[in-house]
């Protein structure tokens, strides 16, 4: 009969009441908080203190880098007298220059005596035969 046992009632009561203290305790510890004494509050009144505890928790704290590997961000130590290269500075932005306007030039130049038109070059007027 599971009633008359130390795992009927009370007995799985007290096991997830202890998991659930543990739990607490551990991850106040990560978070910088008194992971002994909300694991014991937790324990004792589970009911009260599990809730705060949920409530009042603080954000979890920066996560240490086995000592192997080098903290983000920051660079491997360098030879003595490594100078790194400067870092190119961004160059302040400059507009383009405005695109070249095509200079207009007739393809037809117009004669001043009789006003025919001239092609370019043309020394004389081909309908009236003055000089350009």
């Amino acid at each position: 009969m599971i009633g008359h046992g130390f795992l009927g009632g009370y007995g799985i009561g007290f096991i997830i009441a202890l998991l659930v203290a543990v739990w607490v305790a551990t991850d106040a510890n990560k978070r910088g908080m008194n992971g002994i004494l909300w694991g014991i509050g937790v324990f004792l009144v589970c009911i009260v203190f599990l809730p705060i505890y949920l409530i009042v928790r603080k954000p979890l704290l920066a996560q240490q880098q086995p000592y192997s590997y080098p903290p983000p961000g920051s660079h491997p130590p360098q030879p003595y007298g490594y100078n790194p290269p400067a870092q190119p500075s961004q160059p302040s932005y400059t507009p383009p220059p405005p695109a070249a306007q095509p200079s207009v030039t007739p393809s037809h130049h117009f004669c001043s005596n009789c006003g025919s038109p001239l092609d370019v070059g043309a020394k004389f007027c081909p309908n009236c035969g003055k000089p350009a």
